[in-house]
This record gives C-alpha cells, structure tokens and sequence, in this order.
C-alpha cells in the first residue's frame, strides 16, 4: 500500500525566505546605525563652527536690514531737512527785502528828513527863479536885436543844414559811453538816449535837477564822459557846466565846437 503523505510534505517551506529577510533586515539596520553614527561623528566635528557662522550669518542680516531701514528714514530726514532750509533761505531773502521796503517807507514818511528834501527844492527853485529874472532884460533885448534884424532883411533866413556828429569826430581817445550837452547863448540842452531834448537856463545850471541827474548818471557809468557841443556863443554856459560836472562830480568832460546853428544829429551814434 502507498505511503500517506504528511503534514510537511504537503507545502512549501518559507524557513530560507525569512532566514535570508532577517539577515537582509539586520544588514539594513546596522547600515543604517553605521550612516547614522558616521553622520553624527562628521558634525561633532564641526558644529560649532556651523553653529557660529549661521548665527553670525543671521545677524548680519537682520544688522543689514536694520542698516538699510535706518538709511532711508536718514535719507527721508535729510530731503525734509533740504526742504525746510531752501524754505528758511526763501523767507531770509524774503525778510531782507521786506526790511529794505520797510526803511524806504520809513525815509519817505519821516516827516523831518521829507520837510528837509521839500525845503532843499524849494530853495534851489527860489534860487533859480532869481537868476531867471536876472538873466531876463538881456534876453528880451538879444530878442529885440534878432526881430529888428529880421525886419531889415529883405529875405527870410535860409533854413540851416543839421550839424551831423560823427563818432570819428570827438577826439582820438573818448570814453565808450557818452552823454552829450549842448551849450548855447541862453544855457545848455541835456540831450538823452532817445535824442529828447532838456533847456536849462545859464542861471539853473548850479541847482536844476535834470542837469544833476544826468551827471549823478555818469558818474556811476563804467568808462563814460560828458561831450559837450559848444555853439558859437555857448563858451559861458559851456564854463559853467564843465566846471560843476569837473569839480563837484569828478567826471571827464570833452568839447566839440558846432560850426553853424544847425539842428544836432547824432543818429551815427546809435
């Protein structure tokens, strides 16, 4: 008779299978506890030295942030600093003429310096009005003398040709910037800029107030001269004017003779 087959002859044996697992499982863990303990012998060396640089690291930047935040609410402070001083130096500027307004109107509505200035004007008109009616008889009877010679002539005078005034023609050395006075028999003429003309009387010469301003002008010119065109009976008022603009003023002065009665032409001078 056949022999029954028993209990261990019916399956497969798993003894080698979990033999070579454990083994496989006991290789990983010791592979694993090795890493493990090797990682650990590598940082023992040199976490300290990790641990300084990373803390160093971190407060370098937070110093850094720190730095940069500190550096623009400096730079915020200085802009508001720039602004505040151009706004001070405006209203410094701004003081400084105020005070200037404030003293000229102070001068003008001084009544004791405004009664001196009034009393000076008054005085110098006095004074002129004098020499005016001085200087009046002989003007009424050079007047007469010219109508009775007109009368006897039996032609009426020819019209006299303009006196052109060449800037080649007031001396080799002249200043470059010229005022001109013409001198007649009754005084001189202040002629400016725009060829507009200004009598004064031989006797206002001393106090009148065109004649002053005008020299008060030269004088503060750079490099300016008075040139004055004497007419043919103009020798006294030439005197007279030359005199004050010399000695009172210190200006240069210069002289050109006219040669006729002509009116003066200086358009070559513009």
């Amino acid at each position: 008779m056949p022999k029954r087959r028993t209990s261990n002859d019916e399956g497969v044996s798993l003894f080698s299978f979990m033999s070579i697992l454990a083994c496989l499982i006991g290789i990983l863990t010791l592979m694993i506890s090795v890493t493990m303990q090797v990682n650990q012998m590598n940082q023992e060396g040199k976490t300290e030295e990790e641990l300084a640089r990373a803390i160093e690291n971190r407060d370098t930047k937070k110093k850094t942030e720190a730095t940069k935040k500190e550096v623009a609410k400096l730079e915020e402070k200085l802009q508001k600093e720039k602004s505040t001083s151009a706004e001070m130096a405006k209203l410094e500027d701004r003081t400084i003429v105020l005070r200037s307004k404030l003293d000229e109107i102070q001068k003008a509505t001084d009544p004791n310096e405004t009664d001196a200035s009034l009393q000076k004007i008054v005085e110098n008109l006095k004074q002129e009005i004098t020499r005016l009616k001085g200087e009046r008889p002989p003007l009424q009877n050079r007047l007469s003398e010219l109508q009775e010679e007109l009368k006897k002539r039996k032609e009426p005078p020819k019209a006299v040709e303009s006196v052109i005034i060449r800037p080649g023609g007031v001396g080799s050395r002249h200043a470059r910037n010229l005022f001109f006075v013409e001198c007649n028999s009754t005084g001189i003429v202040i002629i400016d800029e725009n060829g507009q003309s200004k009598p004064v009387s031989k006797a206002a010469i001393p106090t009148n107030e065109d004649f002053s301003s005008l020299l008060e002008k030269v004088k503060s010119t750079d490099d300016s001269m008075v040139l004055f065109l004497i007419r043919k009976s103009g020798n006294e008022a030439y005197l007279w004017a030359a005199g004050i603009a010399e000695t009172k003023y210190e200006i240069s002065t210069g002289k050109l003779p006219i040669p006729n009665e002509g009116k003066i032409d200086l358009s070559l001078f513009n």
